[in-house]
């Protein structure tokens, strides 16, 4: 008798450790925790599968402020990613609970500082895979890279949040003044952080020229759960089209390149 109750005892123990890890038992910890009825994200061994994850509406302006503090730690990819990602494991559970937050610190300054593709949209495009389908992907991420393009950073959101001294996650006191803007009219780290400095003045080694990374990341991972919010809701609709100027090149273009930035960003107009 008394060895079955320690059996028992050592089985309700497993149990316990399964539903605080999210491992196992074919459910995820978002079911078990917040009684979502979400099932199968698991498999018994704890492998995450492949499908996309279950989503939950997430809070924007919570994105920008944990974007922000993230930046400061591993960079404007990590920022994003770690911003949607640790907000669905407080909200889900489950699958999130078992992806590493630092596996888009490769995508800081254009990955590797190598000013390619911005690492905010990077982080933000890994995160949206996660949830939605291939072809929802491509919808998503593809506005989100368009709407980047157009956009004045640091947004005056992000500039008055600063003022009010309202990033609260940061371990030490950001700068508070409004900072200048600038429009990157490209998905480049080079570019987008060139314009900016050629805006404001100061140098790339300059703290202003990092906050203002810090405050995009949280532009951007405001703008992608707003956008994943109404997806969910199945109200959805991209809104980025190409400039006319753009669209005149790739009119004779279409087949010796591959892509939607704005030409002239890179290339003399004909």
């Amino acid at each position: 008798m008394e060895e079955t109750q320690k059996m028992l005892e050592k089985d309700v123990s497993r149990r316990s450790f399964l539903k605080t890890t999210g491992i196992g038992l074919g459910v995820t910890a978002g079911a078990l925790l917040f009684g979502t009825g979400i099932a199968g994200a698991q498999t018994q061994d704890g492998v995450v599968t492949e499908s996309p994850l279950p989503y939950a509406e997430l809070d924007p302006e919570e994105a920008r402020l944990r974007a922000h503090a993230a930046y400061f730690r591993a960079g404007c990819s990590y920022a994003v990613f770690y911003a949607l990602v640790s907000m669905l494991r407080d909200k889900v559970g489950g699958p999130y609970n078992q992806i590493p937050l630092r596996m888009l610190g490769y995508g800081r300054g254009g990955a590797a500082s190598w000013g390619t593709l911005c690492g905010t949209l990077n982080g933000a495009g890994a995160a949206i895979n996660l949830v939605a389908s291939d072809a929802d992907t491509n919808k998503l991420l593809g506005d989100l890279i368009g709407w980047y393009t157009i956009t004045p950073f640091p947004s005056q959101e992000s500039n008055d949040v600063a003022v009010a001294q309202g990033y609260k996650y940061d371990a030490k006191a950001p700068i508070s003044a409004a900072l200048a803007t600038s429009v990157s009219n490209s998905p480049l780290c080079h570019a987008s952080v060139a314009a900016w400095i050629k805006k404001s003045g100061f140098k790339a080694s300059a703290p202003e020229r990092a906050e203002r990374c810090a405050r995009l990341c949280g532009d951007v991972a405001f703008k992608a759960i707003t956008m994943l919010n109404t997806w969910k809701a199945g109200t959805f609709a991209a809104t980025f089209k190409v400039s006319g100027e753009t669209a005149g090149c790739l009119s004779c273009h279409s087949d010796d390149q591959v892509g939607k930035m704005a030409c002239t960003s890179c290339h003399e107009p004909h």
